[in-house]
């Protein structure tokens, strides 16, 4: 618990504290949190104890992406890891950010310009960006964008103000009517302009980062890598402060995408025998999607694999009697058969 200072205020948490709390609070090991990042067991312990006082560049943040912190939380780790002295480097900004146009989806809707955030404008606007980002390869028909702004009662005026919204948005982005990061395609579609050096969209590098892990399967710790860094591409729910895009299907289906990748990871981290590096992702999972059998049997798998089995058969658990009080049902071949290979301590690659 926090006490007061001298001052009479709370003094602000330290980088490792915050850190221990927020591995407690996700369920996570330092074994595991430890294996996510490619850490020992030592060096986190360090860190949560304060001894380090000036952890190497970039660990803060991958330590945070590895827990699967939101968007406050990590901003909250990575600040208090800056503040720990001098001898902390700031991480490179993305490739991606620099000298051109990037738009973030993977988490609450972000434009970088140069390096530098792009204030986008009113909650509508933004949802018309959010939109487009969201069908990169796509022409999307203006009556569209009007269902998703205004539902089936869109005002007289809802024609011209998606015009006003979409010239706006190529302003603040540097484009015109004629050109820049939207195009207009048949005179009633948009889509966002992505040959000639235009816009980054995270969500195409994540979709292109998991094609290339299932074209590696060959190579599991290569698609061990790829997975992570689609993964690590994620800030929270897609389009996570975009209200209006809230259930659309387009942004169902990513999340669906998601969810593939953390079970292709895992099935990918036990053949390399690295199975504690996607625990982390694995359980967030878990989290969100109580009742996916799949990710439970996952789940149970990867905690055996690890040494952990007891752990493992409670996940079975607690799940079985989940479904049986909530559902009325019992447990799927999936989910008995994960609990078989655990007690008959069958895991492995």
């Amino acid at each position: 618990m926090r006490t007061a200072g001298e001052n009479g205020k709370t003094p602000r948490a330290g980088m490792g504290s915050l850190l221990k709390g927020y591995r407690e609070n996700h369920g996570v090991t330092q074994r595991e949190l430890a294996a996510a990042v490619g850490m020992s067991i030592g060096a986190l312990r360090d860190l949560e104890q304060g001894r380090t006082r000036f952890p190497r560049w970039g660990i803060v943040e991958e330590l945070a992406a590895a827990l699967g912190l939101g968007h406050v939380q990590r901003a909250e780790l990575t600040q208090a890891g800056r503040a720990a002295g001098p001898g902390t480097r700031r991480r490179p900004r993305p490739a991606g950010r620099l000298g051109g146009l990037r738009i973030e989806i993977l988490g609450p809707l972000a434009v970088w310009r140069a390096g530098a955030p792009v204030a986008l404008g009113a909650a509508r606007q933004r949802a018309v960006l959010g939109m487009l980002a969201l069908y990169p390869e796509t022409a999307l028909h203006r009556d569209a964008i009007v269902d998703m702004l205004w539902g089936e009662h869109p005002p007289a005026s809802a024609v011209p103000e998606v015009q006003g919204y979409v010239a706006r948005l190529r302003a603040i982005m540097g484009g015109t009517s004629g050109a820049g990061p939207i195009a207009t395609v048949g005179g009633c579609r948009y889509q966002m302009a992505l040959s000639d050096g235009g816009p980054q969209i995270d969500l195409q590098a994540f979709c292109q980062a998991i094609r290339d892990a299932r074209a590696a399967r060959a190579a599991p710790f290569h698609v061990c890598d790829l997975y992570e860094q689609a993964l690590r591409m994620w800030r929270g729910d897609i389009l996570a402060d975009i209200d209006l895009m809230r259930g659309h299907p387009a942004a169902v289906e990513v999340t669906r995408q998601r969810a593939e990748a953390v079970l292709g990871y895992a099935e990918a981290a036990v053949l390399a025998g690295t199975p504690g590096r996607v625990l982390p992702y694995l359980r967030g999972l878990c989290a969100e999607e109580p009742f996916d059998e799949q990710a439970h049997a996952q789940l149970m798998i990867l905690l055996a694999a690890t040494g952990q089995q007891a752990a493992a058969l409670q996940v079975f658990a607690v799940l079985r009697d989940l479904l049986d009080s909530e559902l009325g049902i019992g447990p799927s071949p999936v989910l008995t058969r994960a609990q078989d290979l655990v007690l008959r301590q069958r895991i492995g690659p």
